[in-house]
């Protein structure tokens, strides 16, 4: 008796004497096989054709059919489907005249091989739709007071003239949350006061400030300027914390050390948006750069501080790696003149 003949006679008998058995242990049988075929990357693409191709002459019920729907010759066509009986090890379909019918065996797998190929199909789509949008998205994280900077708007609506299918989405933050944000790549860019000491990343100076005194407003004459940052009126001086500005913290800290005359109060957590609230309610002065000066706060004065440590900058940040289209295209959209001074 031929090795075919045998097998198919092993099938009956098993069928005929526990049809429930041979259920569960189909399943079983049909999981581990299709575990196999798939299993290894550099065979997905073969494994996942002899699986459509298989469920294609199921759902037709013809090999000529299923040939002409998926564009091949039967012969090869025919070959898919041997092997993958022979892998599997055992027969998927009776052939007749009217046709192939599939097996028992054939019906459980075609359900499974249906559903797998219908969840890779998504899966595709999905990472399809995924670089569509990741190739017109530009995620862009703007530290407090910087979203007003006239360079920074005009390379948005830039980048937003070259492809109007470009999605700028904008991450307001204080700066160390900013930079957090771009080291663990959640953003492309990162706009931020001062500059980053990390070989990671990648910065470029875009502006270039002078420092503001804020003062509570009284009803003395108001001075028009400040000659240094050791001139400014009032006992405490609030400045950023570390945890969210450590540029700005670093900085005042510098310039007024511990053995200087002039206090710090460090009793506040506060970033640079929040100082001139907090000098308004009487908790002390600050200094904050040009481009806060807009904002309107009631009961605080703005000035002027004059000198060279009175100076503030700004940087453009990226990833030190080979940046996308759209990234190149924002950051020569910069130019490398400094405003502001």
């Amino acid at each position: 008796m031929a090795a075919s003949s045998i097998k198919r006679s092993e099938q009956e008998a098993c069928q005929n004497s526990c049809p429930t058995l041979l259920a569960g242990s189909m399943r079983h049988h049909i999981i581990l096989s299709l575990y196999q075929l798939l299993s290894y990357p550099y065979r997905m693409g073969m494994d996942l054709r002899r699986l459509r191709s298989f469920v294609t002459v199921a759902q037709l019920g013809s090999l000529t059919r299923a040939a002409r729907h998926l564009h091949i010759e039967q012969p090869p066509l025919s070959r898919q489907i041997a092997s993958l009986e022979k892998e599997i090890g055992f027969d998927l379909f009776t052939r007749a005249r009217t046709g192939m019918n599939l097996t028992e065996f054939g019906s459980v797998l075609s359900r499974q091989a249906s559903r797998i190929i219908a969840e890779f199909d998504e899966m595709e789509n999905i990472i399809e739709k995924s670089k569509r949008e990741h190739k017109y998205r530009l995620n862009i994280g703007i530290s407090d007071g910087l979203h007003s900077l006239d360079q920074f708007i005009k390379s948005v609506m830039a980048i937003r003239s070259l492809e109007s299918r470009v999605i700028v989405d904008l991450k307001h933050d204080c700066n160390e949350n900013v930079i957090a944000m771009l080291k663990s790549g959640s953003i492309d860019i990162a706009v931020i006061w001062g500059e980053v000491e990390d070989d990671s990343l990648i910065n470029k100076i875009i502006f270039t400030g002078r420092l503001f005194a804020v003062t509570p407003e009284s009803g003395l004459i108001r001075k028009k300027i400040y000659r240094s940052v050791y001139d400014i009126d009032g006992e405490y001086l609030l400045i950023p914390s570390k945890s969210r500005n450590k540029y700005f913290n670093d900085m005042m800290v510098n310039l007024f050390p511990p053995e200087s005359t002039r206090n710090i109060n460090t009793n506040y957590d506060i970033d640079l948006l929040s100082l001139a609230p907090m000098v308004a309610a009487g908790a002390g002065c600050g200094l904050v750069p040009n481009l806060l000066t807009s904002t309107n706060i009631r009961g605080v004065s703005y000035v002027e501080v004059r000198g060279d440590e009175a100076v503030c900058v700004a940087s453009l940040v990226t990833r030190r790696e080979i940046p996308s289209p759209l990234v190149r295209n924002f950051l020569s959209s910069f130019s490398q003149k400094n405003a502001g001074v």
